[in-house]
């Protein structure tokens, strides 16, 4: 049976990549322009950290000092696999659409969580192994192939993901038993989830700083790291291939997911089959107002927004980059390093005020949430199909949304840069001008999309949010089509005054949202009755 339920999961994936809507099998194309997408995507993150590696990797070795870059890569290795699977774990182990029916057959527990958990490993391995396998490579590039140091990394690469998943797994637990008692178990989930993004950004931002005080202050990192850091110590000095640091690392790595997974295995079916704690309002006889259609179908698209912490916090993660952004603009004051000061010393203003309009649109592109509003549907597209409503009025209220949720934060951020740059205010208003037509051409581009690559087949709602054909292409075409602007400044746009530049990709912008308006108008709506 557990070797069934893993080609279960595998063929789950596999029809990720392979299997379209209606059941039918993906055009040859359509799968090798995913395969190119998720190898841009992959291979950014890669040259990014292999980067980081090549420029920690030689400094630390030659001065004797090469657990320490193991130490730092695995701690960074580590970070991302929790991040990455933080809130898969809660979703894919206790929220999974088809738990209910293995459990119903005669399926043990134990096996149902030891296929889920496989699946998260491999989920994890990926994450840390773009952080991880570009620094082993550097460091074989750098000090040549050593058997002991090849057997440690391979160890070290194989049982790292272990800590990143235990500490997914049991904040899964934590999240799955208490906020199923919470009243208001969403909005804790949205809140802490945007705690720890505000950590994680302004982490992020003062990393390469980090890495420079590593290279300087290697001798002092690593006093640190034996006691504040142990685990990750022995890490580092296992993957060069201290034997004595490889048992450390087996007895906390391996040891702390065989801890929590025991605490799961005993709390699992309890917990997957209770009933999640609601509080019910009483019911008062009042008077309702009557809404019209279309502000009714806009409500209903913000109660599904804001009742899904999932969809709320993948499908909208440009929203709180725009607003961190702007936050640690106005307190900074400065915009990616650059002040108003500088721009003026520098003669930059031209370039500044062309940057000012390319990162809206960078930061508008990142949402989602038409790209995934159909697919989320799912099985229940007929009850919304039934209701005396016009199919365009259903899709203008996924449409607005979108541009609500992307406009209106993108109109703050760009406004709050220009005033710590201190841009000219034509600027600013051709920027911001620029950033809300953008938004509203993602937000018809995403629907588009997943008009054609629906998934309403799905058994975890972060299936289709997370790793749908539909977002996977919105995401990375929207960032493609923001880059746009910056290739055409090198081609001509250097010959042109920065205002001119700016207000010929406003026109752009503006042709190509009134004819993608006019796709969805006449080609959209057949699409989505179409759909089954």
């Amino acid at each position: 049976m557990l070797k069934t339920l893993l080609k279960k999961e595998l063929l789950a994936i596999l029809a990720f990549f392979t299997i379209g809507k209606n059941g039918k099998r993906r055009s040859a194309g359509v799968m090798a322009g995913f395969a190119l997408l998720m190898l841009y995507a992959f291979g950014a993150m890669v040259f990014m950290f292999w980067e980081m590696s090549k420029m920690l990797c030689a400094p630390l070795v030659t001065t004797g000092q090469a657990w320490i870059y193991f130490s730092v890569m695995g701690l960074m290795a580590t970070s991302l696999g929790v991040i990455g699977g933080i809130f898969m774990a809660k979703s894919k182990l206790y929220e999974a659409k088809d738990n209910d029916l293995l459990l119903s057959m005669p399926i043990s527990a134990w096996k149902l969580l030891a296929v889920r958990t496989i699946g998260l490993y491999a989920f994890t391995f990926v994450f840390e192994g773009l952080v991880f396998l570009p620094a082993v490579v550097q460091y074989f590039t750098v000090v040549g192939a050593q058997w002991q140091a090849v057997i440690g990394c391979v160890v070290v690469t194989l049982l790292m993901p272990f800590l990143a998943l235990a500490v997914c797994c049991l904040l899964g637990f934590v999240m799955a038993w208490m906020l199923g008692k919470l009243p208001y178990k969403n909005l804790f989930a949205i809140l802490g989830f945007l705690a720890f993004m505000i950590v994680y950004f302004l982490l992020y931002s003062k990393i390469y700083d980090a890495l420079n005080y590593v290279i300087i202050n290697g001798e002092a990192v690593g006093a640190m790291m034996q006691t504040a850091l142990f685990p990750f110590a022995q890490l580092g000095k296992a993957a060069i291939g201290n034997g004595v640091s490889l048992l450390w690392f087996l007895l906390v790595f391996v040891g702390a997911f065989a801890v929590v997974y025991g605490l799961l295995s005993v709390t699992y079916l309890r917990i997957v089959t209770a009933k999640k704690g609601e509080r019910y309002a009483k019911y008062k006889a009042t008077e309702h107002k009557v809404s019209s259609p279309r502000k009714t179908l806009l409500k209903r698209e913000f109660l599904r927004l804001f009742k899904s912490p999932g969809y709320f916090l993948n499908a909208s993660m440009g929203t709180f980059m725009t607003l961190l952004v702007v936050i640690m603009a106005v307190i900074q004051g400065d915009v990616f390093g650059m002040t108003a000061e500088t721009l003026q010393t520098s003669g930059f203003i031209k370039i500044a005020s062309m940057i000012l309009p390319l990162a809206l649109c960078f930061l508008a592109s990142s949402n989602t949430l038409t790209a995934v509003s159909v697919s989320l549907e799912g099985e229940t597209l007929w009850q919304l199909r039934s209701l005396p409503v016009k199919t365009q009025d259903v899709l203008n209220a996924k449409l607005l949304l979108h541009f609500i949720m992307t406009a209106v934060p993108v109109a703050l951020c760009g406004c709050g840069m220009g005033i710590v740059l201190k841009l000219a205010w034509y600027h600013v208003v051709f920027a911001v001008l620029t950033g809300i037509l953008a938004s509203a051409f993602f937000a018809e581009m995403g629907l588009m999309i997943n008009l054609k690559f629906p998934n309403l087949h799905w058994t975890n709602e972060m299936v289709a949010v997370k790793q749908s054909l539909s977002a996977v292409f919105a995401m990375f075409g929207g960032w493609g089509v923001s880059l746009l602007p910056l290739g055409g400044y090198f081609l001509f746009g250097k010959y042109m005054p920065a205002w001119g530049y700016v207000a010929l990709w406003l026109g752009i912008f503006a042709l190509a949202t009134t004819v993608l308006w006019l796709c969805i108008k006449k080609w959209g709506t057949l699409l989505f009755e179409s759909l089954s």
